[in-house]
C-alpha cells in the first residue's frame, strides 16, 4: 500500500512477516523517518496502532536519498581501491582521528563513513528541515535511522569498487558488527580495528560541548547546528552488551578474506545473491521488467534487522552504527538502483512488486 506523508512517498509493507526492508518508522512532526521505535498513538501522521510500521522508500524522498548517496560517494573518487577497511569504534566525542593516527592509518587513503557526516549532508540537502528557528541538527534524532540506512548505501557502493574504507562507528550494535564484518570479508577486504577509549562521563561532556559549538556557529550563519545526543543514551553505551560488539569482529581482524581462501579475489563475486543475478540479467536484457516484477512478487524477502537490538534500546539515540546489510534482501535492489542499473521508474515498479503479498 502506497501512502503520502509530508509530501514524500513511501510504501507501507503488507509483508510484515517476511519483508522488512528498513527499520520501523516513527515521524514525530511529519518527517518520513526510519526510527526503530514502535509507533505509538502520539504519532498522528500514521495510522494509530501499537505495532511497528515498515516502509520501502519511493518517490521524491527516494530520489533525494539517491542523490545524496551519489554525491557522498563521488567525493571519494580519488580514494584508492585496495580493499582495505578500518573499523574505528568509540563513544560519541571520542577522538577516533587520533586513535587512527596512533595506529599508523593514513586517513587520506580512505573514505570515512560516519553517521554524523551523513546527518550533516542530509541537513545540507534539506532532508532535515529547520523548525521554529531551530537548527536542522537539533532534530537529527528524527532521521537518525534514515542516516544509518544511507550510511549502509554509501558503504555498499564502496564495497562494489573495493574502495578503502574507514567505518567511523560506535561499534555497539552486535547486529551491525556481524553484518559488516561478513560483508567486508566476502568483498575481499582486509580488516583492521581501532578503538578510541574514553570514559562515559567524558563522552557526555564532549557531546554536550559539540552541540553547543554547533548551535553557536548556526546562530552566526555557519553550519547546520549541533546534534543533541541524550546523555542517558550515551551512558547506556557503557553497558557490557554494547562492549560485546567488539568481540564479534575479533575473529576477522587480520584474517585472510574469503576470496583469498577460496581463490576468487577479483572475480566480482560480491554480493553474489540471487537478487543481484536477476537484476544483472535484467540489465543485460535477458529478463524483462515484467519478468523481474513477477519474480519479486513471488519471492520471500529476508528481513533487514533493526540496528538496535532490544537489549540496547536505552542507547538507541547514541548508536551510530550503519544499518545491517542482508544479502538477498531488498538491500540488493537499492544497491542496483544506486549503481544506475535501474531507472527511477524501474525502482518504483520493483518496490511495489516486492511489497505485494504472494498470490495476490
Amino acid at each position: 500500500m502506497a501512502f503520502q506523508l509530508g509530501g514524500r512517498w513511501a510504501i507501507r509493507s503488507r509483508r510484515s512477516c517476511t519483508l522488512r526492508v528498513n527499520t520501523t518508522c516513527v515521524p514525530h512532526t511529519g518527517l518520513v523517518t526510519m526510527s526503530g521505535v514502535t509507533a505509538g498513538p502520539e504519532e498522528a501522521a500514521w495510522p494509530r496502532e501499537p505495532r511497528a510500521v515498515t516502509v520501502i522508500w519511493t518517490g521524491e524522498r527516494g530520489r533525494q536519498q539517491a542523490r545524496l548517496v551519489a554525491g557522498m560517494y563521488q567525493a571519494a573518487a580519488g580514494v584508492s581501491c585496495e580493499r582495505s577497511a578500518v573499523i574505528a569504534g568509540g563513544l560519541p566525542g571520542a577522538d577516533k582521528a587520533a586513535a587512527l593516527d596512533r595506529s599508523g592509518v593514513d586517513r587520506s587513503r580512505y573514505l570515512t563513513v560516519s553517521i554524523d557526516a551523513v546527518l550533516d549532508q542530509m541537513a545540507g540537502a534539506g532532508l532535515i528541515p529547520a523548525d521554529d528557528g531551530r537548527s536542522p541538527l537539533t532534530r537529527a534524532g528524527q532521521v537518525h535511522a534514515e542516516a544509518q540506512h544511507l550510511a549502509k548505501r554509501v558503504l555498499l557502493r564502496a564495497l562494489m569498487d573495493g574502495r578503502n574504507l574507514i567505518l567511523d562507528i560506535s561499534l555497539a550494535s552486535w547486529r551491525a558488527a556481524e553484518a559488516w564484518t561478513y560483508a567486508l570479508r566476502f568483498a575481499d577486504y582486509t580488516l583492521t580495528a581501532v578503538f578510541a577509549d574514553m570514559s562515559v562521563d567524558e563522552a557526555v561532556r564532549r557531546a554536550g560541548d559539540a552541540r553547543r559549538r554547533g548551535e553557536e556557529e548556526f546562530r552566526r550563519g555557519l553550519g547546520h547546528g549541533g546534534r543533541d545526543v541524550p546523555a542517558a543514551a550515551i551512558r547506556a553505551l557503557a553497558s557490557p552488551v554494547a562492549a560485546a560488539a567488539g568481540n564479534r569482529i575479533r575473529w576477522a581482524v587480520g584474517a585472510r578474506s574469503a576470496g583469498a581462501i577460496g581463490g576468487t579475489i577479483g572475480t566480482g563475486a560480491f554480493p553474489g545473491s540471487a537478487v543481484i543475478a536477476m537484476l544483472a540479467s535484467y540489465r543485460e536484457g535477458l529478463l524483462s521488467l515484467d519478468d523481474l516484477s513477477l519474480e519479486f512478487r513471488a519471492r520471500r524477502w529476508p528481513r533487514v534487522p533493526d540496528v538496535c537490538p532490544p537489549e540496547l534500546e536505552p542507547a538507541r539515540e547514541a548508536i551510530d552504527d550503519p544499518e545491517p546489510y542482508v544479502p538477498g534482501s531488498f538491500d540488493d535492489v537499492v544497491l542496483a538502483y544506486d549503481l544506475g542499473w535501474l531507472s527511477d521508474a524501474d525502482y518504483d515498479i520493483l518496490a511495489i512488486a516486492a511489497d505485494a503479498v504472494p498470490g495476490s
